[in-house]
Parts: C-alpha cells; sequence; structure tokens
C-alpha cells in the first residue's frame, strides 16, 4: 500500500522541463475591454490539451510549454472563439491583442438547446429528466421507475439484468436501505433532478460496494447573479389519502451560492400480505395486512463559496426524518390438509413504532489546478443515524378440537445509533497522452444496538407482567481505499478506459449477553475495464468489465432475535461474509438502438430465507451466505424521437440464472428465464409544449430469483401535466398501477416445506401536484457531492 502512496503522489507532482513561456492579452472586439476568465490552451495535432491558463482582469495570460507545434485556443463559456497555429521554440512568444468577438446570442443557444432524451457514455446511460414530462412526476423515487434500465416493483428498486444496485445524488453513495432509502428518494423534488446516470458496470472512482451497479442522480446546477424559489403540493389517493408540502430556494450571488428545499408529507400508508406454509399437518395461511401513519419530513442547506477563481469551497447540512407508527392485527388459520378444515387459529394484534432520524454534515473543497481539466476534491463527511424502534404483539392461539386457547405475548426495543466519519480525496490529471484520475477515502462506522425484549411463548393464560432481558450488538468497520483510473484516446475509433480499486476492511462484532465476538480483516483488488470502438458516426461497439462488492447492511448483521408471534422470528447474523461480483458487458449501439450482452458471476450472496422447521412449525427468517448466481443475459433498448410531438423509451430484457445453494438441508439448483418488457411515452398534446401527456407500462414474466419461483407482474400509469403563467405554473394528474396488477408473487420450497407469498404494496394511485415557480427560473444552487455515501446505505432498520 505504501508503494501505491508513493506513485499517486509522484503523479500529483509531475512537472515539465524546458519550457518557453507564451503570453497575450484577450479583449472583446466590440467594446475593446480586456475579457476576464477567458480560458487560452494549446492543444497538439492529437487533439489533446497541453497546457493552458486564464486571463486575468486585465484579460492578460501567461502559458509555459514544451517546443513543438501547436494549436493556440482561446475559449469562453464553452465556446471557442479564437484560434492560431503556433510554433514554440526556445524563444518567448509575445503574441500581443488579440480581439475576439464575444457573441451572447450564441451563448443563448446553447443554453436553451435540448439534448437528446436518452445519451450512452463510455461507461454509463444517461436518461435527460429535464427534457422529459417525468421531470414533473413528484419524486426521485417516480422518476426512477420510468428510468430506463431501472426497475422499481413495490418500492423495491433494482437493475435490470442484476441482482441489486445503489444510489448516489451527485456522484456520492447514499448509505440508506430499504425503507430509509425509499422514504428519502421520495423527499427529492423531481423538478430538482437534472438527469439520471445508469452505470452497470462502475468506474474504480466510485466505492467497490454494490453488488452489481450504480444509479447516479444528477441535480441541477447554479449559474451566476440570479435566484428563485418553488412552491409545491401534491394529494395522492391510495387506500388512504397522503397529503405533502415542499419549498425550496436557491441563491447564486457573485462568488456565493446557497440551496435550501424542505419537504413534509403525512398520511396512512397501506400493505396486504399473505403467506402459505405447507407443513406435513397443514396448511399454514397468514393474512396480515397493516396499515402504518407516515410522517416524512427532510430538509436540505448547501452553501458554496468562490475563493479564488481556481478554488471553491463549500458545505452541505442534510436532515431526514421518518416516524412511523404501524398497526396491524394478523390472523393465521391452520387447515387440514384432508378436510381443509381449520384446526387450529392465531389472532394477534401488533404495533410498531419507529422514527429514524438522520443529520449529515459535508465539508468539500474543489481546487482547478489549470484549464486543462487539473483538479484536486477533498470531501470530509460525517453523519448519524439514530432509530428507536419499538415493537410489540400479544394474542390467543386456539385449538378447536378439543376446544383449548392459549396466549402469548412479546415486545422489543431496539435503540440502534450508527455514526460514520470519513475523508475523501480526488484527482483529476489529464495529461497530454493519457487522462488520469486518482484517489483515496478512509472510513470508519460504529453501529450500538441496545436491546431490551421479551417473548412469553404459549403460556395457558393471559399475560400481564413483561419482565424485560437485555441485549446488546456492536459493530465497528474500518475501510481505507485507494483507486487509479487511466483513460487514452486511442484513435479517432478506439478509447478505452481501465482502472484499478484497492480496498483493506476491518471490521469487529460483539455483544456482550449473547458471549459473541467475531472479527474480520482482508485486502482485496477491484479492477475494472471499458474498450469502445466508434465503427461510425451511428455505430458503436463497447465492451466493459468489473468486479464489486457487497457488504451486509448493520441490521443484517444484528444477531438479536425479534419474534413476530410464536412460531415467527427475524434474526441477523453477526457472520456474514461479503459477497462478490464479476460483471462481463458487450454493447453495439447503432442510431436509436442499444443492444447489450451481459454475464455476472455471483458469488457468496446473502440473502434472508425463511427457514421452516416440519417438526415445531417454526419460521425463522434469518440471513446467509448461501447463493451462486451465474446470469446470462440480452437486452434491447429503442429510443424514438422521429415526431416532433411524441418521444419514447422501449425496453426488452431477457436473461438465464442459474442459482445454486449452500444451505443446512440439501436444496434443488435453481434456473430459468426471466424477462422484462417497458415502454415510457411522452406527447406534446399542443403546439406551445404547455400540456404533457405520459403513458408508461411495463410487464415482468414469470422467472427465478435466487431460491424463489416469481410470478408474473405489471403496471400501467397515465400522467396529465399543464403548464401556465410562462410554464412556471405546473398542475399535473397522475394515475400508477391502474389495474392494481404490480403484486409481488413468489414460491419456494426450503427444507421440504413448500411456502407461497403475495404481497402488495398499495401501488395503485391518484394524485394531483401543483408547484409554482419565480425568480430566475433557469437558476440552481450547486448541490454537493459529498464522500461518505457508501456508508448511508447499510443502516436500514
Amino acid at each position: 500500500m505504501n508503494k501505491i502512496i508513493t506513485i499517486l503522489i509522484v503523479l500529483t507532482c509531475l512537472t515539465v522541463s524546458a519550457q518557453t513561456e507564451i503570453t497575450g492579452t484577450v479583449i472583446e472586439k466590440e467594446t475593446q475591454n480586456p475579457l476576464e476568465f477567458a480560458e487560452v490552451i494549446l492543444v497538439t495535432n492529437q487533439s489533446s490539451a497541453i497546457t493552458g491558463a486564464i486571463t486575468d482582469a486585465k484579460g492578460v495570460f501567461k502559458i509555459s510549454s514544451k517546443q513543438g507545434n501547436y494549436t493556440l485556443q482561446v475559449t469562453y463559456v464553452g465556446q471557442v472563439l479564437y484560434t492560431k497555429n503556433i510554433t514554440v521554440t526556445e524563444k518567448p512568444i509575445d503574441l500581443g491583442i488579440i480581439e475576439i468577438v464575444n457573441s451572447q446570442e450564441l451563448e443563448e443557444v446553447l443554453i436553451t438547446a435540448k439534448k437528446k432524451l436518452i445519451q450512452r457514455k463510455i461507461d454509463r446511460l444517461v436518461f435527460n429528466v429535464e427534457n422529459s414530462s417525468k421531470a414533473s412526476e413528484g419524486d426521485a423515487l417516480e422518476v426512477l421507475r420510468v428510468t430506463p434500465g431501472i426497475r422499481v416493483q413495490n418500492d423495491n428498486i433494482t437493475m435490470i439484468g442484476k441482482s441489486n444496485l445503489q444510489v448516489m445524488i451527485n456522484d456520492k453513495i447514499v448509505q440508506l436501505s430499504d425503507e430509509d432509502l425509499v422514504n428519502f428518494l421520495k423527499s427529492i423534488a423531481s423538478e430538482d433532478i437534472k438527469n439520471i446516470e445508469v452505470i452497470t458496470t462502475p468506474p474504480a472512482k466510485y466505492e467497490a460496494s454494490g453488488n452489481s451497479g450504480l444509479v447516479n442522480i444528477t441535480l441541477k446546477q447554479a449559474k451566476k447573479d440570479s435566484w428563485n424559489a418553488q412552491l409545491k403540493s401534491s394529494y395522492t389517493q391510495r387506500r388512504y389519502a397522503t397529503g405533502g408540502v415542499g419549498g425550496s430556494f436557491n441563491f447564486n450571488k457573485n462568488k456565493f451560492s446557497i440551496a435550501t428545499s424542505f419537504n413534509y408529507s403525512d398520511g396512512p400508508y397501506y400493505q396486504e400480505q399473505d403467506d402459505y406454509a405447507f407443513f406435513p399437518d397443514g396448511v399454514w395461511y397468514t393474512s396480515s395486512p397493516f396499515k402504518a401513519n407516515i410522517k416524512r419530513i427532510n430538509g436540505r442547506i448547501d452553501i458554496n463559496y468562490q475563493l479564488t477563481s481556481n478554488w471553491t469551497m463549500g458545505g452541505q447540512y442534510l436532515y431526514n426524518k421518518t416516524p412511523v407508527a404501524l398497526r396491524d392485527n394478523p390472523f393465521t388459520a391452520v387447515f387440514d390438509t384432508n378436510t381443509n378444515e381449520i384446526t387450529r387459529s392465531l389472532q394477534s394484534a401488533g404495533t410498531i413504532d419507529l422514527a429514524p432520524e438522520i443529520h449529515s454534515i459535508n465539508y468539500n473543497n474543489e481546487v482547478t489546478l489549470d484549464t486543462l481539466g487539473r483538479k484536486i476534491t477533498l470531501n470530509l463527511d460525517y453523519f448519524t443515524y439514530d432509530n428507536p424502534d419499538i415493537k410489540t404483539y400479544n394474542g390467543v392461539s386456539t385449538i378447536q378440537n378439543p376446544f383449548s386457547e392459549q396466549f402469548y405475548r412479546g415486545t422489543n426495543t431496539n435503540k440502534q445509533d450508527v455514526q460514520n466519519i470519513s475523508a475523501k480525496l480526488d484527482v483529476e490529471y489529464p495529461l497530454s497522452w493519457i487522462d488520469l484520475s486518482f484517489g483515496g477515502k478512509i472510513t470508519n462506522s460504529k453501529s450500538v444496538n441496545d436491546i431490551l425484549f421479551f417473548n412469553s411463548g404459549l403460556v395457558n393464560s393471559p399475560v400481564t407482567s413483561l419482565p424485560l432481558s437485555e441485549n446488546d450488538f456492536e459493530y465497528i468497520e474500518d475501510i481505507q481505499a485507494l483507486y487509479i483510473s487511466a483513460n487514452k484516446k486511442l484513435n479517432d475509433k478506439w478509447s478505452a478506459q481501465i482502472g484499478f480499486r484497492l480496498e483493506a476492511t476491518q471490521t469487529d462484532s460483539k455483544s456482550n449477553n449473547l458471549n459473541l465476538s467475531t472479527k474480520n480483516d482482508y485486502t482485496k483488488l477491484f479492477p475494472t475495464l471499458y474498450l469502445s470502438y466508434n465503427a461510425s458516426e451511428n455505430v458503436n461497439f463497447s465492451f466493459n468489465y468489473s468486479k464489486r462488492i457487497e457488504r451486509p447492511s448493520f441490521f443484517e448483521l444484528n444477531p438479536n432475535i425479534y419474534f413476530i408471534n410464536p412460531f415467527q422470528t427475524i434474526e441477523g447474523n453477526a457472520f456474514l461474509q461479503p459477497s462478490f461480483v464479476d460483471n462481463f458487458e458487450l454493447t453495439n449501439t447503432y442510431k436509436n438502438f442499444v443492444t447489450k450482452l451481459y454475464y455476472s458471476y455471483e458469488d457468496n450472496l446473502f440473502s434472508q430465507v425463511p427457514l421452516p422447521n416440519a417438526t415445531t412449525n417454526i419460521i425463522r427468517f434469518t440471513n446467509e451466505n448461501f447463493i451462486n448466481t451465474q446470469r446470462f443475459g440480452i437486452s434491447e433498448n429503442y429510443t424514438f424521437d422521429k415526431i416532433s410531438w411524441w418521444s419514447s423509451n422501449n425496453s426488452l430484457d431477457i436473461n438465464y440464472s442459474k442459482s445454486e445453494f449452500n444451505l443446512e438441508e440439501a436444496q434443488e439448483d435453481q434456473k430459468g428465464l426471466n424477462a422484462t418488457i417497458s415502454t415510457y411515452n411522452d406527447f406534446n398534446l399542443n403546439t406551445d409544449k404547455t400540456i404533457l401527456m405520459g403513458v408508461n407500462y411495463w410487464y415482468s414474466f414469470p422467472g427465478v430469483n435466487g431460491i424463489f419461483d416469481t410470478k408474473s407482474a405489471s403496471s400501467l400509469s397515465l400522467s396529465l401535466q399543464y403548464l401556465l403563467l410562462n410554464k412556471n405554473l405546473n398542475i399535473t394528474v397522475r394515475g400508477n398501477d391502474l389495474f392494481k396488477t404490480s403484486a409481488e408473487r413468489t414460491t419456494t420450497t426450503v427444507n421440504g416445506v413448500f411456502q407461497t407469498a403475495r404481497y402488495y404494496y398499495d401501488s395503485r394511485s391518484f394524485s394531483v401536484s401543483v408547484s409554482y415557480k419565480f425568480g430566475n427560473k433557469d437558476i440552481k444552487a450547486k448541490k454537493h457531492s459529498t464522500g461518505n455515501g457508501d456508508e448511508k446505505g447499510r443502516t436500514g432498520n
């Protein structure tokens, strides 16, 4: 590791010798005033930038360069306004006065130009949300539902052809899992999203964690000397009604910018759950629908200050709290397999009260070294996650013949406290012959769980006394990472990118009450490779490879047992090991068609598995490393944009997976086909483009997922958007999952017990949202990319 650090230091200190000085002054031709902040660079015959400088307040620049033949370019606000071929010798060169035409009309045209809805880059697909009616879908989760390559079913986010993913905001991994991640995404207004990047094979710059791929949500950036604000409200009718309000304010003046937002929603959530377990002595059917009153509170403030023309400093504070009060009355009926009569039943009443709260602080610096894109970025991050979680249940177990009753009651209180601190350094250092980027990150995470619990089991009298027992669990994790990546345009047709990320991890899990202690210490190398060949203007071939790691979440490692009822328990596993994934992709892009062949191997995957005991009828839900999966697939994506008033994105994915299992009792291999089709359509219904309609549909065929067989599911959604008052007032009506066909249905056989399940997440909804923008609508203050994203996703409760 010391050798790698030495190499990185040497790279950052690269210097050149035998330099010749080139000077000049840039002025505007029409006004004869000096042009400050213009970029003056030298470009080789291979279009590689060698060196450059930025003009000062007097329009003066000074460049030092090696001898050779170059093209000098003067660039301002992204436009090349002047070029001149020069030969650099030993003698200094004074170019004198350079007059340029600074056309603001050209700048305005470029600012308002519309990008393609879907763009393909060497290592990712870019969905330009701001150019779609999805820009007013409501929140980030709703936009992800219609993002190409991403599937959101019942608030579970996956990447097509992959088993899992992680979500980033402005290149920062959001370290929240399951419900907390969903709640966080629902707090981000879709109007604040510029684009979404789908990264199926992440480069070395990003943390190696994340089972398969990454999704990067890029928020809109700032322009100078302006401000804007937005107010919004929404009403959503599912089984129960939910309302929300929010607002944002952005200000950017001179060198200072600030962006703030606040969102609040309140309303019940409903979920249907039906489970069947076919034990030898009967069929156990449990119906456990529940209603949860959920409040979502989210606030964010970003501050950015430009200390000099080359140095920007910023900070971010993020707050998120989601109080949940859940009530349910699950009923279990046991049917005789011969007569189909009920022989036993359990009637329960349960409560869950939790209030996960996040405080996240980021401090960052970005130093631009020159005009060639060389820069250093430093992120210091700290966040806390606190979740007081109280679960209770009580009920009656009844046997019909002969008639008898028994009682049960239990409680489980877990106060989880997670703290994380990290430092991340990124260096971008393009050279004349190759573009380099390198850096490192250190992070420390600590999760502490204080648990009070009681479980009566089945007793003959109602339970009135709850003597509590105490448990504890502490998990400490340290990670040190170094990476280096090189990008090279080999010629007009070929380009390549290669990267290596080295991560060393130390973990310590312990519980005094359980007399448990386990430690891990491992170092792994994660390579990435990208090759791209442009056969013609409309045809491209690319090959990608990456190796990834999936680390268990803090909750999955907690070994303490939580009782749902006397026959169902949930627990974590302190001995879980990380899993590893190898991804290979071969992609062909032809005009608006993108065809991809892919293969992945997932080694030692961990997952929750229901382990039934045919003797006691107890089902134990726990986490195990027990899956090895191979996946072969082909996907096709087509973007239709031939008609000015209609754009359509259409996808088809077919893959074959084979999974091998390693459980205490032998489990047959699971193999089979999976297929998904989707179409997302935007229509402009008038010439002013103020009335927009969206029609979206997806269908998932029956398939396999780990130990489960999955049934078909689908969803049809419609939206209508009306823009008024110079498009500042936005009224949107949406209908999601109109035919209530997105329920999750699975079957599996574990330990010889056949189990089926149906889960419906109340996705059918009707909603109305209204938003109004004022100020300068083209301006948004800069949102920061912080450095501790990978840790937040593992704080799930």
